[in-house]
């Protein structure tokens, strides 16, 4: 027979209600039980329904022991109320009766346990008090686990869905009908296949067979959209039923492709900025030598043509800069800059970026004022903006640029007070609604399936690099007009990066050491400089320029150098020219910028 103080140091303090109007009985049981200085009991009785319903309420109990028959209640209601007001205490039934229904219908609607009076000693009363309180204690703490996976299986943001082997919903929350775009109550009973495209029905046997793993298929609401639906599987976690995860990676496929979209676009610049610079080679060995045609001329038809090659060359000079600027690799170079012009001589290239049938016009008032910008940026803002322009336009239509000067003489946060070149481009596409132009200078934004996003964040970024402001007004079938401010450069400021022009004798006798891995562009170089008296020594690389310098006794008056050239480069070469001739003043030239620069 088990010690009750052994048990007791094995357990906590328990406290019981005893519930029994019988005082005979009631003192059986208590002794039975054991006195409180050597039981891990504390015992208190009531010997009606009243006074045990108060209890109930005043104190908190471990284990009830109830008698079913008492002056105030009897049988099954007795239970019933005690039941009600126990909260996690234990029922132990205690009765003369042998009633085996009433005993079933007590032990399902909560007592741990069912004894009969008479038939039980002490160590069976005691053991049934213990094994009561744990079985409560694990049935309370199963419940817990329950309520806190339903809890977490209802309001996951992920869909779940529990499904038989046919793809069946046995049991579903509410992500899940959200995606599907379905109540949880009309998707029960439903199988997966019905929503989704036809090759799911082949990766569910392969996710089946397998036991686990992930697929994708595109879900089909009944509103006709579609979302694409990452979905993973775990099968038979309980005898034919499956664990089905789905997660909404619609947003998240756009913004890969935008991703890839752009790593796209900076290749395409590479290639452009590398077809610039070898382009750029050319047009140098192209000018140079119609140069040398232009001096040598014997008659005025020989210049003309020479000329109208140079001046071909500098169309192409133009074309490259515009791929450079596309490539980001043209160096950031503001200059003094007259807005129409610089859009007029765009223009062809905008012509060709629209439609056929679109249209582009140009508008300037007169007396113009110049800004100090990058040429090449402000291409760029036309280029993006026109690109937009012409999405928007789907079935034909205008962009309108106007120029015109604009004084603000209260200053906002978004543009200063003062004096500025206002340029608006205006087309008659679809337009935006009021959503859309509060994320338009977002990255990666974008209203369009094959688009980077990048466009009009480019555009808002080189605005504010230029200590300007972009504003747009648009309304859905109304058209998009987006507005550039640029500073206005005061009248006589000074243009540090203004070309200006070669006047008096070009010709020399000094000596110049000119380096260029390019063959055609070097021997045109060197030709021009020695007609004009310069002593040239030519060097295929780096190496050969700085073996070249080492070698020869004399001054060397000028280092041209290209930047890019095979094992030293142009920088490479300038550093170890200056720790032996600290004085030769260098000319660094390039087809497009770069790191070295």
């Amino acid at each position: 027979m088990p010690s009750l103080a052994m048990e007791g140091q094995q357990t906590k303090l328990l406290d019981v209600l005893l519930v029994e109007d019988n005082p005979v009985e009631a003192m059986l049981v208590t002794s039975l039980l054991g006195r409180p200085v050597e039981s891990p009991l504390r015992i208190q009785e009531a010997s009606c329904l009243h006074n045990a319903l108060a209890m109930l309420a005043a104190t908190k109990y471990d284990v009830i022991l109830l008698d079913l028959n008492l002056g105030d209640s009897a049988g099954y209601d007795t239970f019933a109320r005690v039941n009600g007001a126990a909260g996690a205490a234990a029922i132990v039934v205690l009765t003369a009766s042998d009633d085996e229904e009433l005993a079933l219908t007590t032990v399902r609607e909560g007592a741990q346990d069912y004894l009969v009076k008479g038939s039980f000693d002490r160590g069976l009363l005691v053991r049934a008090v213990r094994y009561a309180v744990e079985r409560k204690r694990s049935k309370d703490a199963l419940r817990q686990s329950q309520a806190s996976a339903r809890a977490m299986f209802e309001s996951s943001l992920d869909g779940i869905v529990i499904c038989d082997n046919l793809a069946r919903c046995l049991e579903v929350n509410a992500a899940a009908a959200a995606l599907l775009a379905q109540s949880t109550v009309t998707l029960v009973g439903r199988d997966l296949f019905e929503f989704a495209d036809a090759g799911f029905e082949t990766q569910w046997r392969r996710l089946l067979a397998e036991g686990s793993g992930r697929a994708r298929f595109t879900a089909i609401r009944h509103d006709g959209e579609k979302r694409l639906v990452d979905f993973s599987l775990r099968a038979r976690i309980f005898p034919g039923q499956h664990l089905c995860v789905l997660r909404d990676v619609t947003e998240q496929q756009g913004l890969e492709e935008q991703v890839r979209q752009s790593q796209k676009l900076e290749a395409v610049g590479r290639l452009a900025g590398g077809v610039a610079h070898d382009f750029n080679n050319l047009l140098g060995v192209i000018r140079g030598h119609a140069e040398l045609l232009q001096v040598n001329a014997g008659e005025p038809a020989q210049a003309a043509r020479a000329e109208k090659i140079i001046s071909a060359t500098e169309r192409g000079a133009a074309l490259t800069r515009q791929l450079l600027a596309f490539g980001r690799k043209e160096v950031v170079a503001p200059e003094l800059l007259d807005v129409p012009a610089v859009l007029m001589e765009l223009k062809p290239m905008l012509t060709c970026l629209m439609a056929p049938e679109c249209q582009v016009e140009i508008r300037s008032e007169a007396g113009l004022r110049l800004v100090r910008a990058d040429r090449a940026q402000l291409e760029q803002i036309a280029v993006n903006i026109a690109a937009n322009a012409r999405d928007a336009m789907l079935g034909g239509g205008t962009l309108d640029i106007a120029v015109g000067n604009y004084d603000n003489v209260s200053a906002h946060e978004d543009l200063p007070e003062g004096k500025y070149v206002r340029i608006a481009f205006k087309d008659t596409g679809i337009g935006m609604d009021q959503a859309t132009q509060l994320r338009i200078f977002e990255p990666f934004f974008t209203t369009k399936k094959m688009s980077s996003g990048l466009g009009l964040s480019t555009v808002y970024g080189i605005v504010q690099q230029s200590g300007g402001h972009i504003s747009v007004d648009s309304a859905p079938m109304k058209g998009t007009t987006l507005i550039v401010y640029l500073p206005m450069v005061a009248p006589g400021s000074p243009d540090r990066h203004a070309k200006t022009q070669q006047t008096g004798d070009l010709r020399g006798d000094e000596t110049i050491l000119l380096a260029d891995d390019e063959d055609d562009l070097r021997s045109t170089a060197a030709e021009y400089l020695e007609r004009l008296g310069y002593h040239v020594l030519l060097a295929a690389n780096g190496t050969e320029a700085i073996a070249i310098a080492d070698g020869f006794p004399g001054k060397i008056s000028l280092l041209i150098s290209d930047i890019m050239m095979p094992n030293v480069n142009g920088p490479a070469l300038v550093s170890a020219l200056r720790k032996k001739r600290p004085g030769t003043p260098v000319m660094v030239i390039s087809g497009f910028a770069h790191d070295a620069m």
